[in-house]
């Protein structure tokens, strides 16, 4: 299983309990809202992986097996693969992200936390928003194809705009820890095991639970295992299954067949040529 099964569903999880520490306004801090954001997070990221899971290979056993090449539904329906995949890695980032939207577009008054880390935080917005358009648009190349094999096609792009995106990120929140630290501590909720490094422990763990789950019938497919055994399944293949021979008197009566074809084809060639 590719590494951007889980990758980019557990990477909110840590941008979640960044944002439940530092970031979210003052109005929400130690709301109903804010107890509930993060088992909430760790859920869409199971939840997420699963479905980024299912996008690529349908459910284990019900709709793939070791015996089934193509599988559902990436190979049956490639757009409505791209759709799920789509939503997996988009909705946990625009669910982490209320509290954010909510502080720089649309809280007004006192306890919005407007200070100057909001301009970080906008171009951080900007560039998480490039990235999925050019994730889902495939944009250049798909208006010129063949033109951005190499340089500057989308996932190029995509990549740098998410790692752009991210610096910026990283920058905000950083300065959001400097400047309101000494008013969360005494506002908001504790940082413990359970909020931070252990949600995020118990989503590796299943994660990787549930990557097994859908890669256990794949691993157990006859050519995975003629190839630990060290054996290719063409040569194998090769040797079970011996060429069936005609008999020689059928093979000469086939040739002399075809001599006798072409000699007919040399005589109409000439009578044409003695014509012209």
């Amino acid at each position: 299983m590719r590494h951007s099964t889980s990758g980019p569903t557990l990477c909110p999880l840590g941008s979640a309990i960044t944002y439940s520490a530092y970031v979210f306004p003052d109005k929400w801090v130690n709301s109903f809202f804010h107890q509930c954001y993060i088992p909430i997070a760790v859920l869409n990221t199971i939840i997420c992986t699963s479905l980024a899971c299912y996008s690529r290979l349908g459910l284990p056993l019900l709709q793939y097996n070791h015996e089934t090449i193509k599988r559902f539904p990436k190979c049956q329906s490639p757009k409505f693969s791209k759709f799920l995949r789509v939503v997996a890695f988009a909705y946990p980032y625009l669910f982490d992200n209320i509290p954010l939207f909510y502080r720089v577009f649309l809280c007004v008054g006192e306890g919005c936390t407007d200070n100057s880390t909001n301009m970080l935080h906008y171009n951080h917005i900007t560039l998480a928003f490039l990235t999925g358009f050019l994730f889902a648009t495939h944009l250049p190349e798909c208006l010129a194809p063949g033109s951005f094999d190499y340089i500057g096609h989308s996932h190029q792009l995509f990549h740098v705009c998410a790692i752009l995106g991210t610096h910026f990120q990283i920058k905000a929140i950083e300065q959001d820890m400097v400047t309101r630290r000494p008013w969360l501590l005494e506002h908001s909720i504790p940082i413990t095991l359970t909020n931070s490094a252990g949600a995020a422990l118990l989503c590796v763990v299943l994660s990787l639970a549930i990557i097994i789950i859908y890669s256990r019938p794949l691993l157990s497919a006859p050519v995975c295992q003629e190839k630990r055994r060290g054996k290719s399944p063409k040569k194998a293949s090769a040797k079970s299954a011996p060429v069936a021979r005609a008999p020689a008197s059928k093979v000469t009566a086939a040739g002399s067949k075809l001599i006798t074809k072409h000699k007919d084809v040399k005589t109409l060639l000439r009578c044409k040529e003695v014509k012209k």
